[in-house]
């Protein structure tokens, strides 16, 4: 199937247009990454898909975590410890990790460490629309304008570029008869959705493949 058009070329939150493409699909300006609930957890820019800026993560609303740009070994940051700046930095050398804090906070426990090691390994999910509009409903909407419902369960690969949006769409393979109808109105509702938020892992998006099923109930589940 060929590669869909997304028309939506920013995302628009609180009244700002954010997390925009250009017209080659380049992550560019302000960038906020969401949860499922639509709650703010990440922001950094982009210039032509490169993250150029701190990457600042939220907990609740607040800043927890300023990560900024690694240099060779060395990734500093600065961590909101109740209601503490505490500086350090992540080092990778060779197979070995540590986390260096300028300062302990008081009552700094090995508990605190864990948590800081995992904001370092965070990594945040795809969510159709920014968690901006549930998936649920773009299908309603898709299969109240579709002439023909499938009135059967199916399972979809779907993969979703470093952009967000979705490049390829693959179904478990069924006795059903699949008229050129039905195929072309499925296979439309998936490469006609709305850009999704991309996969992002460490200091880039990355493509990624999520198993989706799909049935006439309109109950989805996607699942990595």
């Amino acid at each position: 199937m060929p590669l869909g058009l997304v028309a939506q070329r920013t995302i628009k939150w609180q009244g700002m247009k954010l997390n925009e493409l250009d017209k080659q699909g380049r992550k560019q300006g302000e960038w906020l990454f969401f949860d499922k609930k639509g709650n703010a957890l990440m922001h950094c820019q982009f210039r032509n898909d490169k993250v150029i800026s701190p990457r600042v993560f939220f907990n609740n609303g607040d800043t927890v975590l300023v990560r900024l740009e690694p240099n060779d070994s060395l990734e500093h940051f600065i961590y909101y410890y109740k209601g503490q700046q505490v500086s350090g930095a992540f080092v990778n050398s060779g197979d070995q990790f540590r986390i260096e804090l300028d300062h302990i906070p008081q009552g700094f426990t090995r508990e605190d460490i864990a948590e800081l090691k995992r904001w370092y390994a965070v990594k945040i999910e795809p969510v159709y629309m920014f968690g901006m509009q549930p998936l649920v409903d773009y299908f309603s909407a898709a299969y109240y304008k579709a002439n023909t419902i499938p009135n059967w369960n199916h399972n979809f690969v779907v993969t979703i570029d470093a952009s967000g949006r979705v490049t390829n769409v693959e179904w478990e393979k069924k006795d059903e008869l699949w008229t050129d109808n039905v195929e072309r109105e499925v296979f439309g509702m998936f490469y006609n959705m709305g850009r999704w938020q991309p996969f992002f892992d460490t200091w880039q998006t990355k493509e990624i493949k999520l198993t989706m099923s799909l049935g006439a109930d309109l109950h989805t589940i996607t699942a990595r």
